[in-house]
């Protein structure tokens, strides 16, 4: 009815006003049908914002939040030329530089420091001191250890990674080059903890499994750490494939040892059986007379170096 009185109107003005008016009426028409347009096209955003607004989830209350997560749409997905394929057939380890990790080594150093520290004190009042090496011929139910006497207090720190809690399943046999480019990084707590133990006096001592061709990179390694230099032959310690119990009583008799660092049995004894399903790798720790050892001369703790290295990293066969 509007519209229809509005031509009308107009088509009176022609009338009366000639050729000028009537030109115009074209031009006023098209505007009101532009008007009604522009409404009809406006309605049909607010129905479609409507919509999206209703396929936000619920949980997201403001219209801020809504919008933001409206206007994302798929731009945060990754293009398929950007994906790349893995060769990986299981889940990589955590990196061991996660918090929880860091703070479970500061621990175990900060404990092994408490209890050098204790040793370093009895030494000065003069008090007698027990070694933590185990004597030849020495059973886990009747230890034996090789006497300290006065020799100087040491510290071993076995390097060699466990392979079943290392990222790295070859570290424990990965040649060490020594050039910078090793996949190496030093644990939290080790190296505060190596610096502490020589400010007491008492001598830090690495050992490894590698073969002691390899003496110079491993020393490099160990010094580009921060972990201090080392003696090849001294203070490090490459038995190659000699069994551990002789190493660690060789050094025993220059050295009144007070503490073993290691993230294996084998790193404190070759005395301990495999581990199996009869459960007496167990209850050899447990139930044998050196079980008071752990925490108080063997430490069961995260090995002052840690390989970075991914699984897929081919080992060259090293042992």
């Amino acid at each position: 009815m509007i519209r229809l009185r509005a031509a009308l109107v107009l088509a009176s003005a022609a009338v009366l006003t000639g050729g000028c008016v009537a030109a115009a009426i074209p031009v006023m028409a098209g505007g009101v049908i532009a008007r009604d347009k522009l409404r009809d096209r406006e309605a049909v955003r607010r129905q479609a914002d409507a919509a999206k607004r209703e396929a936000v989830p619920a949980t997201l209350k403001t219209q801020a939040a809504q919008d933001a997560v409206r206007d994302v749409g798929t731009a945060a997905l990754p293009s398929a030329d950007r994906i790349v394929p893995t060769t990986l057939t299981e889940l990589p380890r955590p990196d061991s530089a996660a918090g929880e990790d860091a703070a479970a080594s500061l621990q175990a150093y900060q404990a092994l420091w408490i209890y050098l520290s204790a040793q370093a004190a009895k030494r000065r009042r003069g008090e007698p001191l027990r070694s933590v090496v185990l004597e030849p011929g020495s059973t886990l139910d009747a230890p034996r250890y090789v006497p300290c006497e006065s020799k100087p207090l040491a510290i071993l720190f076995d390097l060699d990674e466990n392979p079943a809690k290392s990222a790295d399943a070859d570290a424990r046999w990965r040649r060490w080059k020594g050039d910078g480019s090793d996949p190496l990084v030093a644990v939290p707590g080790a190296v505060d903890g190596v610096a502490a133990a020589r400010r007491e006096g008492i001598a830090v001592i690495f050992t490894s499994a590698r073969m002691p061709e390899g003496a110079s990179g491993v020393a490099a390694a160990v010094a580009r750490l921060g972990l201090g230099e080392v003696e090849p032959g001294k203070t490090l310690q490459l038995r190659g494939g000699l069994p551990g119990d002789g190493v660690r009583q060789t050094i025993a008799a220059s050295y009144c040892v007070v503490a073993m660092v290691g993230d294996a049995l084998g790193d404190f004894s070759d005395l301990f059986p495999p581990a199996d399903a009869s459960g007496r790798q167990p209850a050899a720790v447990t139930e044998t007379m050196v079980a008071p050892l752990w925490g108080a001369g063997w430490f069961l703790l995260p090995n002052p170096v840690r390989s970075t290295a991914a699984i897929s990293t081919a080992s060259n066969g090293e042992k």
